[in-house]
């Protein structure tokens, strides 16, 4: 039972983590008085790994996201396919085709991935093997059979990179964080069991 109960409480934490993640929003720079030209600058093309991840580029946390939506229009593509493929569930899956395309343009592109951290590098490898071979099986998509195989392997792949890249970021976190976060898991579950 109480492997369970740290089962859980991993797995809301993972959820809040997300929550505040895709919470965050972007620091907007100061707008420009005049509309004046300036001069071309010079931009360093060296960038430390904290700048890219800041900037949302070569990030597990944005694959994640872009792989829970997928997990989210592949199983309401399949939902919407009980005969069969149709216009509907078609729309899904190109949507879920512009999700993968993102990060494999930006988060997991060679360039981004390269600089991580090796922990996270070889997530972010696997998971960009894995998004590849889920492209191109949604690109020839042709039954409704292919489309629930497709969806269970892109669930497979987002709770693998959720579940790792948690872990990472639990090893990194402090000790008082780690305590307040299982505290408030703790108080969520409570809630649910109350309102249950």
């Amino acid at each position: 039972m109480e492997r369970q109960i740290v089962a859980i409480c991993i797995q809301e934490a993972g959820r809040l983590i997300s929550g505040l993640l895709s919470l965050r929003t972007p620091k907007l720079k100061p707008q420009a008085e005049s509309l004046t030209l300036a001069e071309p600058q010079e931009v360093s093309s060296e960038e430390t790994t904290e700048e890219k991840t800041e900037k949302g580029t070569a990030c597990l946390p944005c694959t994640n996201s872009h792989l829970h939506t997928c997990v989210g229009l592949l199983s309401e593509a399949v939902r919407m396919s009980p005969d069969g493929l149709n216009t509907e569930s078609m729309k899904r899956v190109d949507k879920c085709l512009y999700e993968i395309a993102a990060a494999e343009r930006v988060d997991l592109a060679p360039e981004n991935v390269d600089s991580l951290p090796q922990a996270e590098r070889v997530i972010a490898d696997h998971a960009s093997k894995e998004l590849r071979d889920i492209r191109h099986g949604l690109e020839g998509l042709s039954t409704k059979s292919d489309l629930e195989q497709l969806t269970i392997q892109t669930t497979t792949l987002q709770k693998y990179v959720g579940k790792e890249w948690f872990k990472i970021r639990l090893a990194k976190m402090p000790r008082e964080e780690k305590v307040r976060l299982a505290e408030k898991t703790i108080e969520n579950l409570e809630k649910e069991v109350r309102n249950g």
